[in-house]
C-alpha cells in the first residue's frame, strides 16, 4: 500500500459564506466542544446579530483557533448531519476540495488522534491567547493511502464506536 505525503491545505478550502440574510436563526447556531462535536451554543446571544455568522454545511468542519483552556486539545468538529449550521465568526470553516484524494470521515479519524491535539498545542502560538491559525492547518503533511484504503479504515472506525456504544 503506497502512502501518498500531501499538504493539508492542497486538499482544503476555506468556506465563508456569511448569515447576511438571516436565513439561519438562534436554533441553528452552534458551538463545539472539546469532545469535537457540534453542541447546542452556550452563549448569551441575547441582542446578537446573526448576520456574520459562518455557515456550516454538511460535510464541512469547524474548529477555533484558541486552543488555550481547552483541556490540551483543539476543538474541532466535522457536520455529518443533512443540516446547516451557524457558528461565530470567531471560528474557522473548512472543507475538502480534493475528496478524490480524501475522505472526509479519514480526515475527521486524523483529527481525533491525541497526536493531533499535541501537534495542534505544539504550534499555537501566542503569549496570552495561543491559537492554532489556518495557515498552520494548511502546513501539515499527512500521508494518505488510496481512497478505497481510507474507506475501509473509515468502516472499521465506525464499526468499533457502534461497538463500544452498543456495551
Amino acid at each position: 500500500m503506497a502512502l501518498k505525503k500531501v499538504k493539508l491545505g492542497d486538499l482544503l478550502e476555506l468556506c465563508d459564506e456569511r448569515n447576511s440574510d438571516l436565513k439561519y436563526d438562534l436554533s441553528d447556531v452552534r458551538g463545539i466542544s472539546i469532545k469535537k462535536v457540534f453542541i447546542d451554543t452556550k452563549a448569551d446571544m441575547e441582542g446578537v446579530s446573526l448576520k456574520p455568522y459562518i455557515l456550516v454545511k454538511p460535510d464541512s468542519f469547524a474548529y477555533v483557533t484558541v486552543t488555550s483552556r481547552n483541556g490540551e486539545k483543539i476543538t474541532i468538529a466535522h457536520n455529518t448531519t443533512e443540516t446547516t449550521y451557524i457558528v461565530s465568526s470567531s471560528y474557522v470553516v473548512f472543507r475538502i476540495k480534493r475528496k478524490d484524494i480524501l475522505l472526509s470521515d479519514y480526515l475527521f479519524m486524523y483529527f481525533n488522534r491525541p497526536e493531533f491535539d499535541r501537534y495542534s498545542r505544539f504550534n499555537s502560538w501566542g503569549s496570552a491567547r495561543e491559537t492554532f491559525d489556518w495557515s498552520e492547518m494548511c502546513d501539515i503533511d499527512i500521508e494518505l493511502p488510496p481512497i478505497e484504503i481510507q474507506q475501509k479504515y473509515v468502516d472499521i472506525y465506525n464499526a468499533m464506536l457502534a461497538n463500544q456504544r452498543d456495551y
